[in-house]
């Protein structure tokens, strides 16, 4: 029982890690694509958008990939 506790374990931070990284994955994505548009009034729109769809980035790549 205590083992498989401990792999559950291990494997619920293996995802919530590797979500993680992939969310920085796809924010320094966006925010490379998004570069030569960016000047300095813009910036304050372009951060926060890109960092709420580094979050939701399943979604986000899933719309990518359809419409793209």
């Amino acid at each position: 029982m205590e083992r498989e506790s401990k792999s559950s374990a291990i494997g619920g931070l293996i995802l919530i890690w590797g979500y993680q990284l992939a969310s920085i994955a796809t924010l320094v994505y966006l925010m490379i694509s998004d570069w030569p548009k960016i000047n300095w009034w813009n910036w304050v729109i372009f951060f926060p958008v890109n960092l709420f769809l580094s979050e939701i980035w399943p979604i986000y790549w899933l719309l990518h990939f359809l419409f793209n």
